[in-house]
């Protein structure tokens, strides 16, 4: 008797972002997630029934990820570069969210589940940006003239933004000048 082939969840993540970028959420099937992992799709089934089960999984592990590092923003030197050095990392999860439209969210319990944990996630992410910048505030390097509901989106907004560096490095001095100094010259 043959055992089971297992999946490291660690690779079908990365697969799964890899296809979905790729290929798009209709683009994406077990099919073809299973080629890539060289795994029979049965093997997927027996941890997802559904790829909407499978996507909103990926996507709660990476916000809960995000979310995480955020805690230890506030001890760096410049906070405000570090959030977005880290948000940096996290480029794909913009293109990754412009998918929910897409999902059903109803596909099953689990997939209700995972929509409301991404959403207070979310919401959790944006707090623990605006704390950043009201610390800024108070510290008097980022703006208190301009609502922070604007500077949140704006921060948020520089995962868009492309990189055209040869590093990561570079980009985010570039992003964080930008930021912190505007257009003005």
């Amino acid at each position: 008797m043959s055992r089971k082939k297992t999946i490291d969840q660690a690779m079908l993540f990365k697969e799964t972002e890899k296809l979905i970028m790729e290929s798009g959420y209709s683009g994406f099937h077990f099919k073809a997630l299973s080629a890539r992992l060289g795994v029979a799709r049965s093997t997927i089934y027996n941890y997802y029934t559904k790829k909407e089960e499978l996507v909103t999984d990926y996507m709660v592990h990476l916000l809960e990820n995000a979310v995480a590092q955020m805690d230890n923003v506030d001890q760096e030197e410049e906070p405000v570069k570090e959030l977005i050095r880290l948000w940096s990392k996290y480029a794909n999860m913009h293109q990754m969210l412009q998918i929910m439209p897409y999902i059903d969210k109803k596909a099953s319990p689990a997939v209700e589940e995972n929509t409301k944990k991404m959403f207070g996630l979310f919401i959790k992410m944006k707090a623990k940006i605006e704390a950043t910048l009201k610390a800024g505030q108070m510290k008097g390097v980022v703006r208190d003239d301009i609502h922070m509901k604007t500077i949140v989106g704006l921060v948020m907004s520089t995962v868009q933004i492309p990189v055209h560096h040869e590093t990561l490095d570079e980009w985010v001095n570039e992003v964080y000048q930008l930021l912190m100094s505007g257009l003005k010259k």
